[in-house]
């Protein structure tokens, strides 16, 4: 991302990745000024003011996508659910989870 802006020899000393807490918590405990994380990981932490998307140039898109084993012992629950997750119904709980579902979804 700084590359694209152009900064990455200013942001170099500044910077770092945080491989496994959470952005966010680093952020509301004062070690950083800013994070940049998805929505959906940011959204459940307390002490921190989330001020937008950033642009969509910038933006890197995770597809999460659903299958069945061929050995489930439950291949129609899977089946029922995927289909859930896929349906109009679900959209408002996905949404509010941060996340985007997709604009035509369907299942096979």
């Amino acid at each position: 991302m700084f590359a694209k802006l152009g900064i990455t020899e200013e942001m170099k000393d500044k910077a770092r990745k945080i491989p496994a807490t959470p952005v966010g918590e680093i952020v509301a405990h004062g070690d950083a000024e800013i994070g940049f994380q998805q929505f959906s990981e940011l959204m459940p932490v307390q002490g921190i003011d989330i001020v937008g998307p950033l642009p969509s140039e910038l933006q890197k898109v995770t597809v999460f996508s659903a299958g069945i084993a061929t050995v489930s012992k439950e291949p129609d629950a899977g089946k029922a659910l995927i289909k859930f997750l896929a349906s109009p119904k679900a959209r408002a709980e996905i949404v509010k989870s941060g996340m985007e579902p997709i604009a035509s979804g369907g299942t096979n």
